[in-house]
């Protein structure tokens, strides 16, 4: 997910910056109302969740999150405040965010609410692709996991999706290469091999295997 924090506390902002770069997220960082705006600007569209603290130092966080449901903006906003009264939790819902989270709080349902609100923002349809132990959205080109996303580079993506479209699950390192790479681009099976070692150690948690089959290529493979 690509996420905008508006967080004014540093201790705070450079500990939600931390947790998230660290589980695969890629973060921008407000601590002004100011500062939310020109990414707003910059990066508005591509922002799958937004994180906002309500209190700011030059404003409401509040103002921010009328302004972009104004614009139409669908992202999902998961406000952050200290204030526990009802009224100002209903407020804030009312003004357009999808859920909020009172401080203090665990970064466990922090991260639990994130993912609802991404699978909500994908539209997750019905009709996936089974592709043991996974799903495949073909339309948003996600696998998932039960209810987790699947998280996958680039490269990562394109290869697993090259074992799902190929009959039998085998792959010849010359097919993987055209996955991966344009024909004005000079690369050797070796760059194949390196991001097949990543994708084989990435997945082996999930059960896949990736069987070398001499002549051929590579063989997915789920063994629960």
């Amino acid at each position: 997910m690509k996420c905008l924090v508006v967080e004014d506390t540093p201790s705070l902002a450079q500990h939600l910056t931390s947790h998230l770069t660290q589980a695969s997220h890629t973060v921008d960082l407000a601590t002004t109302l100011k500062q939310a705006f020109q990414c707003w600007e910059l990066s508005g569209p591509q922002y799958d969740v937004v994180i906002l603290d309500i209190s700011l130092p030059d404003g409401e966080g509040s103002t921010f999150l009328e302004a972009i449901r104004k614009a139409h903006s669908q992202v999902g906003v998961l406000v952050l405040t200290a204030r526990s009264h009802l009224d100002d939790k209903v407020h804030l819902l009312d003004a357009g965010a999808d859920d909020y989270l009172t401080k203090p709080f665990e970064l466990k349902e922090l991260d639990a609410r994130l993912r609802v609100l991404h699978r909500r923002g994908l539209g997750k349809l019905p009709d996936l692709q089974a592709f043991p132990p996974f799903e495949y959205d073909p339309i948003h080109r996600v696998f998932w996991f039960q209810r987790d996303q699947v998280s996958l580079r680039s490269q990562e993506l394109k290869l697993l999706e090259a074992f799902l479209d190929t009959p039998g699950h085998v792959c010849s390192k010359a097919s993987l290469m055209d996955r991966l790479y344009s024909l004005d681009q000079a690369v050797t099976e070796n760059a194949v091999e390196v991001h097949m070692g990543r994708l084989r150690k990435k997945l082996k948690a999930y059960g896949v295997e990736f069987e070398t089959l001499r002549g051929l290529g590579y063989r997915y493979a789920f063994k629960p």
